[in-house]
């Protein structure tokens, strides 16, 4: 981190945010590794866990993809190609819209919510973030998890989906 600090800065930038950006990037990455990790001894991946979830935490009514594709910061293209698999696998669902056949609609099955929720309790069991998390102070958890929300609200203004048809 200090020779990245030193050489950024000799090149004339600002380089006081560079050991936070730094540190959650690799967070983020380990994170991500530990977490494919447990998605994958139950057959599926971190992206597909994120998507189920965000259907379970939905329900009981269903999600247009287009929706889901926007809560989840990726394209409709995607998108597809996971919910024809999970779909195929028997986790949920994807049908027309009764009001616009155009739309197609996603609802999870028990199946699905069994899967989100097996996951769920083995990264808690054996998942690192959680455990290392735990050992910090209530303080210290306080204080990571008002920063966190902080950048993470923030963060999330730059990505809002644009207006579609003019508006």
């Amino acid at each position: 981190m200090s020779a990245g600090k030193v050489f950024f800065s000799a090149l004339g930038l600002d380089v006081r945010h560079f050991g936070a950006l730094w540190h959650v990037y690799k967070i983020g990455q380990l994170m991500t590794t530990d977490l494919n990790d447990i998605c994958g001894r139950h057959g599926i991946s971190l992206s597909d866990f994120h998507l189920l979830g965000a259907l379970l935490m939905e329900t009981p009514k269903p999600l247009r993809a287009t929706d889901l594709a926007e809560a989840l910061n990726v394209s409709n293209a995607a998108l597809s190609q996971r919910i024809k698999r999970l779909a195929v696998e028997g986790l949920l669902h994807c049908g027309p819209s009764p009001s616009d056949k155009r739309t197609k609609l996603l609802t999870i099955y028990e199946e699905g919510k069994l899967l989100v929720e097996r996951v769920g309790r083995d990264l808690e069991e054996h998942g690192r973030f959680p455990a290392h998390y735990r050992r910090l102070s209530a303080e210290d958890q306080n204080h990571l998890d008002r920063i966190a929300s902080e950048l993470h609200t923030q963060l999330s203004r730059d990505f809002l989906p644009a207006p579609r048809g003019g508006g």
